[in-house]
């Protein structure tokens, strides 16, 4: 049995996706900005104190289970000596890339891997962009 990416919902729709796909790319500028903290050896206390916060909001933020505003956003990556880029497209442009991402994966994957594998691999990217 797989992953169940949308519990409670029985057909997700492409917007059920798309809010997936935004709540991923900000989880992952959060922790790629937690990530520049500790490479640089900074504290929470130290970030909490250069961004004039508590210790525990720090944490909360690093831990993604906040909804940061982008002015907390900033003032966490002046705090830690980091930069983000924001990119926009549209959503059909990014299942487009997403598709073509995964089958370059799946055709240059080790060739040791079982085919059933990259098959079934291939085709779960597949449907849960395209709601199959």
């Amino acid at each position: 049995m797989g992953i169940d990416l949308f519990p409670g919902i029985d057909k997700p729709t492409s917007r059920d996706r798309l809010g997936m796909e935004l709540a991923d790319e900000q989880l992952g500028m959060i922790f790629g900005l937690r990530r520049v903290r500790v490479e640089r050896g900074l504290s929470i206390t130290e970030v909490a104190e250069a961004m004039g916060v508590d210790p525990a909001q720090v944490s909360r933020f690093e831990s993604g289970s906040t909804n940061p505003t982008m002015t907390t956003i900033r003032r966490y990556a002046k705090a830690v000596g980091a930069v983000f880029r924001v990119e926009t497209r549209s959503w059909q442009d990014e299942q487009t890339l997403m598709v073509q991402r995964s089958v370059e994966a799946w055709h240059s994957a080790d060739d040791t891997q079982p085919a059933d594998a990259c098959d079934a691999t291939e085709f779960q990217v597949l449907t849960s962009i395209g709601g199959r």
